[in-house]
């Protein structure tokens, strides 16, 4: 009697969570349909009509903790971060390795940023600390021990802090996302003067409000800012989407990370890093170790 109590509640609550699945896909479904048939301005991503081109590539050499996701333009090159064993690694625009970095006076890493030239910044989750460096194209290693930094400390901190970074080159200013708990973003100006040899005037700001409807995704795991369009990417891996916004703060398009939708056979587990090239080709990368490529359909 009890074995098939048992399996009656297993069953019920099997049943519970795939209505609930379903639910949220129809949810997503509903969201890129609305979002996606508006009529886009002509700078637009457009993200509906992206499809993967590379779908869940396995990257050579490392085995977990792939997270965040940086542009830089004059290499045409990726960077990435593990958190674990605290690396930075570049990969090619195909998403092969090209080499690691081991850095050192740094602890979860989940944010990393090109800003310009050598110039990058990094971001600590738990200590919600930005740390500024510089990084030569032969470099195999980075100490940040005393690199300037800038600690922020919102909220309880711990592991629902600082999940994502990005460089609005128009703007001067970084761009930072807390994961959750709740969401946030902020913009953090003049910290970058630092290396430049100029006082530091800084200011940090809240863009939007955390509950914002604009903001439908359960969590932000990244971003990216084109600066050449003025838009922003968010990634919700809780939520599997990105979302393109205007320079005015509204969802303008929707890449959906569920299988069936953006050509991807099967859902991104757990999308971590969020990076768009100068050819407007979106990137992800999952953990543990997985590289997406996303291109307008033809």
């Amino acid at each position: 009697m009890k074995t098939k109590l048992l399996f009656v509640c297993l069953a019920a609550l099997l049943a519970g969570l795939m209505t609930l699945h379903a639910l949220h896909l129809d949810v997503l479904f509903w969201q890129n349909w609305k979002l996606n048939r508006q009529v886009m301005p002509e700078q637009a991503f457009n993200l509906g009509r992206y499809r993967a081109d590379i779908e869940g590539l396995a990257v050579d050499g490392i085995d977990d903790d792939l997270s965040a996701l940086t542009y830089n333009p004059e290499s045409n090159t990726l960077f990435a971060v593990l958190n674990g064993r605290p690396l930075l690694i570049e990969l090619s625009l195909e998403g092969e390795l090209i080499r690691q970095i081991l850095v050192e006076g740094v602890s979860d890493m989940e944010g990393f940023t090109h800003v310009a030239g050598d110039l990058y910044v990094v971001a600590e989750e738990r200590t919600q600390r930005l740390i500024l460096t510089r990084l030569a194209d032969d470099q195999q290693t980075l100490d940040l021990s005393e690199a300037p930094s800038l600690t922020i400390g919102l909220d309880s901190g711990g592991n629902k802090g600082f999940e994502g970074l990005s460089w609005d080159d128009e703007g001067r200013r970084l761009l930072v996302v807390k994961e959750r708990d709740p969401l946030r973003l902020l913009t953090v100006e003049g910290f970058v003067d630092a290396l430049a040899g100029q006082r530091m005037n800084i200011a940090i700001r809240e863009t939007g409000m955390a509950d914002s409807p604009a903001l439908f995704m359960n969590d932000l795991s990244s971003l990216t800012m084109h600066s050449p369009t003025g838009h922003m990417l968010l990634l919700s891996d809780e939520s599997h989407m990105v979302v393109e916004y205007d320079a005015s703060g509204e969802p303008l398009s929707l890449l959906g990370l569920w299988r069936g939708m953006s050509g991807l056979k099967q859902t991104v587990p757990q999308a971590e890093g969020l990076a768009v090239d100068d050819a407007g080709r979106v990137y992800v990368v999952s953990e543990p170790n997985l590289f997406y490529r996303f291109v307008p359909a033809k």
